[in-house]
């Protein structure tokens, strides 16, 4: 499986089905923002957290290394970077990666080399526009094996709320689910999950469980009705003050699969949209921006919860300022916590299982939006993960005051499941090489997530879930996961 994973090696951050004109931009452009003529461009990369880096053995600058190449990777950010690269492939036992600024087929360019025969020395060659090294070992990372599978039946864990009949396999009605502590919703199905393409289905069963299969997208509403869209029944909800909380069941997605919930401006869109159902969101998916609360875009490996402000004279933020683990190319490095607290087996949250997510929108004094704040919980666990994303600054907007005026304004929840050769903006290695995916291996994403035990409560005094599902006990965070502060302004802004 290896084998086959190097051989596709070179998806590593080249990325081309971005999710926005802005995002290919920001993963081809060159270093003015222009794709070269020849096809390669210069990645531009944010900043990482802070100094550190991923583990790597000996690197020599200047020097080149004589050996045969299993693989050369385009858009290469950092030495660091190519380091990690190769210690993720059992076959790469040395690296060199182009550093000299501005040439063509040499910056930013990775070449993974296998290791000298035994009992020979390496063959070295003076190469001033080069930086070689050895890989350290025992740096393993997603996409080069096929990812646990999940061990978790459709109705594990999940409680009946409700007494109804399977909803059908196509149809634009999906079943009713119970909100603990709002009441029941409709599962109201995509018109198609991008122009052209018919959206899979994703049930409702029992009143508790949402099953997203692959390629599926659904709405929640207040009622649903075969026949035409409209956007008069989408759901509505004003967050503000409140924690939405639910479990969800990543288990068996690994790199470039993307289970999402997330709350978008439906309810007040009027234009139908090139996917026929009124959806809009900040990457204008279906041709209609509006404002966006990535609340989860996860795999076992990455997490993300993003704001995504909008106006109507400024548009959409399709970059917005993200809090988890993860991020590549057009990314700011994520850096909360990291494969050792979440992860399969890790210490905090083991995505083998399923674990319990709460995201609360505290308020100001005046009422206005504070921060988007984010917990990660499961059973049997030490610890908790925790985020918040309380500074967003952008050029042209007025991020926290237009998310507050899309919450008081009601926003619909919206989940989904879809997979991409090129989700390593979300899952990548970033410049510090330290992210979970050497690449995105969308072949190997399951049929289905889940997503189940729904509520909403108060934010109790202190900044705490009050009620059903604030979910998980008091532990002590995810010991020596942030490498930065909390709060930060948006790269780019």
């Amino acid at each position: 499986a290896a084998a086959a994973a190097l051989a596709g090696a070179w998806l590593l951050l080249a990325g081309s089905g971005s999710r926005s004109p802005a995002f290919a931009r920001l993963r081809n452009g060159g270093l003015d923002g222009q794709v070269q003529e020849d096809g390669f461009g210069y990645s531009k990369f944010a900043p990482p957290w802070s100094d550190e880096r991923e583990a790597c053995g000996p690197v020599e600058t200047g020097v080149d290394y004589k050996l045969d190449v299993l693989k050369e990777i385009f858009n290469v950010g950092s030495a660091t970077m190519c380091c990690a690269a190769c210690a993720a492939f059992e076959e790469c036992g040395a690296w060199t990666w182009g550093a000299a600024p501005h040439k063509d087929w040499l910056t930013q360019v990775c070449w993974l080399k296998k290791a000298a025969p035994a009992g020979q020395e390496v063959a070295k060659a003076p190469k001033p526009e080069v930086i070689s090294g050895l890989p350290a070992k025992g740096m393993p990372k997603g996409g080069v094996e096929p990812p646990p599978a999940s061990a978790w039946d459709r109705m594990d864990g999940v409680t009946a709320k409700l007494e109804q009949a399977t909803a059908p396999a196509s149809g634009k009605c999906g079943g009713e689910l119970v909100i603990d502590g709002h009441g029941s919703v409709q599962l109201i199905r995509a018109g198609s999950d991008t122009p052209g393409k018919p959206a899979a289905p994703v049930e409702a069963i029992e009143g508790d469980l949402a099953y997203a299969h692959m390629g599926g997208r659904a709405y929640f509403g207040e009622t649903c009705e075969e026949g035409p869209y409209s956007n008069e029944p989408y759901l509505a909800l004003n967050l503000l003050g409140k924690t939405f909380s639910w479990t969800t069941d990543v288990s068996g997605t690994g790199c470039g699969c993307n289970a999402a919930f997330y709350l978008v401006s439906m309810k007040q869109n009027t234009k139908v949209g090139t996917c026929g159902d009124y959806y809009c969101d900040a990457m204008h998916v279906c041709g209609v921006e509006c404002a966006e609360i990535d609340m989860q875009e996860a795999n076992q490996y990455s997490w993300m919860s993003t704001l995504h402000t909008f106006s109507p004279q400024a548009g959409a933020d399709s970059l917005g300022v993200a809090r988890g683990y993860g991020g590549s190319i057009g990314e700011p490095e994520r850096r909360d916590w990291t494969a050792k607290e979440y992860g399969p087996g890790a210490t905090c949250i083991d995505t083998t299982k399923p674990f319990q997510v709460s995201v609360s929108f505290p308020t100001a004094v005046d009422g206005s939006l504070e921060a988007m704040e984010l917990k990660l919980t499961q059973a049997g666990s030490s610890c908790d993960l925790n985020a918040r994303n309380d500074a967003y600054t952008l050029q042209g907007h007025q991020p926290m005051q237009e998310l507050t005026e899309a919450l008081r304004a009601g926003m619909t929840p919206v989940m989904s499941f879809w997979k991409s050769a090129d989700m390593l903006w979300m899952d990548g290695l970033g410049a510090d090489g330290r992210g979970p995916c050497v690449q995105d291996t969308p072949q190997w994403c399951p049929d289905h997530a889940r997503f189940y035990g729904f509520s909403i409560s108060d934010i109790a005094a202190g900044g705490t879930a009050s009620g059903a599902g604030a979910g998980g006990s008091a532990t002590a965070g995810a010991a020596a996961a942030s490498t930065g502060d909390a709060s930060w302004t948006s790269y780019g802004s």
